[in-house]
Order: C-alpha cells, then sequence, then structure tokens
C-alpha cells in the first residue's frame, strides 16, 4: 500500500502544479519567461519579451494584450532595409500549430507605449494575453537589471 500511496504523491505533486498547461480552457498555449528592462525616470516606452509555444495542431490567434501598465500595447518586429532597422507593428498575431514564437531582442517583441511608472530590477507586472476565442492568459513579467541588456544583448 505504502507504493501505490508514493506513486500517488508523485503523480500530485508533478502532474497537477501543470495541469494549466495541458487543460482545454487555455487552448493549448504556454507563455514563459516573460522580461523587460528597467527603465530610466521619464522613460515613456518599454519592449517586453517572451516566448508563446502552442502544443495543438490548430493555430491560435491572439485578438490582443493589455496590463494596467500601460493603456497600449503592440507586437513588433525589426525590418532591415539598406541596413536600416525599423519596427514594423504585427496586426495579426498567430501561434501556428505545434510551432513556437519567440519574442527576443532584435526581433519581434512587444512595445509598451506610455508606461504608467517606473520600473526597477526585481519589479514585476502582469500582461494578459487575449485569444480571439475569449480565453485569457495571465502573464507575469520580470524586470530585469538594465546593465543585462548591454552587458549581453549586443
Amino acid at each position: 500500500m505504502k507504493v501505490k500511496f508514493k506513486y500517488l504523491l508523485l503523480f500530485i505533486l508533478i502532474i497537477v502544479p501543470f495541469e494549466h498547461v495541458f487543460s482545454k480552457k487555455n487552448n493549448h498555449l504556454v507563455i514563459h519567461g516573460s522580461y523587460t528592462f528597467e527603465t530610466y525616470d521619464g522613460q515613456e516606452n518599454i519592449a517586453v519579451y517572451m516566448s508563446l509555444f502552442n502544443t495543438s495542431d490548430k493555430d491560435i490567434q491572439i485578438d490582443s494584450f493589455s496590463s494596467d501598465l500601460s493603456s497600449r500595447i503592440e507586437m513588433h518586429d525589426i525590418k532591415f532595409t539598406n541596413d536600416i532597422a525599423k519596427m514594423v507593428m504585427i496586426k495579426e498575431v498567430v501561434v501556428k500549430g505545434k510551432s513556437e514564437l519567440y519574442l527576443q531582442p532584435g526581433g519581434k517583441h512587444l512595445m509598451f507605449f506610455g508606461i504608467k511608472e517606473k520600473l526597477n530590477d526585481g519589479d514585476s507586472f502582469d500582461i494578459q494575453v487575449n485569444l480571439k476565442n475569449g480565453t485569457t492568459h495571465n502573464v507575469k513579467t520580470m524586470v530585469l537589471n538594465k546593465n543585462l541588456k548591454s552587458k549581453y544583448l549586443n
């Protein structure tokens, strides 16, 4: 009997915390590693990065992003024309079936316009990822030291 109890306990400890990852309610979208960098006084805009994983066979369409930190959030990509980088807004955000969408420096990212407060290293805030099917995912976003940006992301 003790052996069965151990397996049951192991199942509960491992599987139950990840139930939200596999439930139908979240439409098989897993969002991981959301971060941005601390801001300076008066800074109004920030870029946010994260990874989105679609574990289903069907495409998942994102309707919008929202947060108490900013009234306007857009997804952008960096496009190069004649060696000049330009941010271009992505109007239709889709995570293809059985694929990943990486938001990272120098590529796709979320732009927050008119942020309402200064962000410091160690702070966090929430982003809501609103899907076309009406489902919303709440994503905790970490604020990292701005020195990491210049050291590791050149």
